[in-house]
């Protein structure tokens, strides 16, 4: 009785559902949102352990390949290659501020070998630790 014809009941019906709709991707995105936020923090303040897909799924209580998933449509970035980029950060300020050697460095960013943290640094700054450290040290012989 509240809509003048059955067309009004049924166009009210479409509305209503569309804003239940808009209503649960909103509430999707905000939990997708704080699971990403979760896991980066996460990263973050454990970078120097051995951190990996399965034990961030682990973490959050997610099935690893879908928060992999899920990781990579909320922020654009690959999950694993998000933990590579804070451990290389994390590694350039100890390399920047600090006399450790660099297997010592390795172990402080998560890296069981100094190898394949080299092969890592090298391959997303295109230098190697050693380069890098020198180059904070002496700017002037890297111009």
């Amino acid at each position: 009785d509240e809509h003048g014809t059955w067309n009004d009941a049924v166009d009210y019906l479409f509305k209503l559902a569309d804003i239940l709709f808009e209503i649960q991707n909103d509430e999707q995105k905000t939990r997708t949102d704080n699971i990403v936020a979760q896991v980066k923090q996460h990263i973050r303040r454990n970078i120097q352990n051995g951190l990996s897909v399965y034990s961030l799924g682990e973490f959050i209580h997610l099935n690893p390949i879908y928060l992999s998933r899920l990781f990579k449509q909320s922020t654009g970035t690959n999950l694993s290659d998000f933990i590579i980029d804070e451990r290389i950060k994390e590694a350039k300020k100890l390399l920047e501020n600090n006399e450790m050697k660099i297997h010592e460095i390795a172990q402080a960013v998560g890296c069981t070998s100094s190898n394949y943290f080299s092969r890592m640094f090298k391959k997303s700054t295109g230098i190697t630790p050693q380069e890098y450290r020198s180059k904070m040290i002496s700017p002037d012989e890297y111009v």
